[in-house]
């Protein structure tokens, strides 16, 4: 089971957080999300456990309890949807938008900007 781990303090080290989660079961692995630039933590991570059962116990005990002077807010971490992550550019499914000369203007023909439209000052 992966559990988000939110409220971390800047300070805290990923050995830090298996030691925390330890006394539960057996962490199958810790990260901690850290800023892409600095490297500076981001204030939360993930821990994963080696059961569901084991994950409910540690946010059973772990959740609002202060660490590090930080009171944790746990809870299950959910599949992230389209695993592109932000700004992957895909778009989502194309096949239904593809054009149809029926319905384009002037037989197929688009207007691709260079034509002027009349109503314009300067035609």
């Amino acid at each position: 089971m992966n559990i988000h781990v939110g409220n971390l303090a800047k300070t805290t080290k990923k050995e830090a957080l298996v030691q925390l989660f330890q006394p539960y079961g057996t962490v199958v692995a810790a990260t901690i999300a850290r800023d892409k630039k600095s490297g500076a933590s981001r204030g939360f991570g993930y821990v994963e456990m080696a059961t569901r059962h084991e994950g409910e116990e540690a946010i059973a005990h772990l959740n609002d309890k202060e660490f590090e002077g930080q009171k944790l807010h746990l809870s299950e971490a959910l599949e992230r949807k389209g695993k592109g992550g932000r700004g992957s550019g895909k778009g989502g499914d194309r096949a239904d938008q593809q054009h149809s000369s029926f319905f384009s203007p002037r037989g197929g023909q688009h207007n691709s900007g260079n034509m002027r439209r009349s109503g314009r000052r300067g035609s």
